[in-house]
């Protein structure tokens, strides 16, 4: 007998994927994610680089692993979840956002028209990206430990 799998596993197996994939294909180029990484040493950011390769792999393989209802990618996701949660900061590191708005700078993003200053734009952009992930990651775990949920992937 096929096990039976709820409209909110689709959606969500969905989206992990769908991030996952968009995120490989942003880390592609490396020297992008090098300047965002930038002034940490080469080491530092090739391990980071490799880590986030690596994570974006297990999500998609997670998000399929969810839409058979296996246990065991349940669980992955959850600790993934919790993970996030625990590491916005090292996964967003406030120098990203630096090197990003001083890119937009040194190019002209920014003319004495504009109200905001590259640092509160800076802050609006973290702001923005941990209410994402964390929202994000507090939706993985609340709906993966509903109990209706769990009894699916029995």
């Amino acid at each position: 007998m096929e096990k039976k799998r709820s409209k909110g596993i689709i959606i969500f197996s969905i989206l992990i994927c769908s991030y996952a994939l968009w995120d490989l294909n942003t880390y592609s180029d490396f020297r992008h994610y090098a300047f965002l990484f930038q002034p940490l040493p080469e080491r530092i950011i090739l391990v980071r680089y490799f880590f986030s390769i690596f994570l974006r792999i297990v999500l998609v393989i997670t998000g399929i692993g969810i839409l058979f209802l296996n246990e065991y990618f349940r669980r992955i996701i959850l600790f993934i979840s919790f993970f996030t949660v625990a590491t916005i900061y090292w996964k967003h590191p406030v120098i990203c956002f630096k090197n990003i708005v001083m890119n937009l700078v040194a190019r002209g993003a920014f003319t004495s028209d504009v109200t905001l200053t590259p640092d509160t734009v800076i802050w609006i952009l973290i702001v923005i990206n941990y209410i994402i992930d964390i929202s994000f990651a507090l939706c993985l775990i609340y709906f993966f430990t509903r109990p209706q949920v769990k009894e699916q992937f029995k």
